[in-house]
């Protein structure tokens, strides 16, 4: 009926504690959209339990929080050059693209969770 509502229902924070597929969430200090006083603060969600976002990260079985003192919102690039971003071979295409150490974790991250829940496929 209205945005609140919406915003309300499709909150997927609302849903995270049901989520058995194993998620890693990566939040850097000075991410201007995902502010991270956010992660800390209590949820007002009753399924929560008064718990804050971070807690509820915590004691999930399969999630990961990882914390950096910077990245911005997405980029997270590595660069030898003030001027340019790294950039490196796709290895899809074999065209370049932008470097990104948070990316290569996000797979490594993947790759492991793959091989602990195998069984799960």
């Amino acid at each position: 009926p209205n945005a609140t509502e919406y915003y309300k229902r499709e909150n997927p924070v609302n849903n995270m504690h049901y989520i058995t597929t194993p998620k890693l969430v990566l939040n850097s200090i000075d991410d201007p959209c995902c502010n991270i006083h956010n992660l800390y603060e209590t949820s007002p969600y009753p399924q929560h339990e008064g718990k804050s976002y971070a807690r509820l990260i915590e004691e999930s079985q399969r999630s990961m929080l990882i914390v950096t003192k910077s990245g911005t919102h997405c980029p997270f690039l590595d660069s030898n050059s003030y001027f340019l971003p790294a950039v490196v071979e796709d290895p899809f295409n074999g065209r370049w693209m932008l470097d990104s150490w948070a990316d290569r974790a996000s797979v490594e991250y993947y790759k492991a969770a793959l091989e602990v829940y195998e069984d799960r496929r």
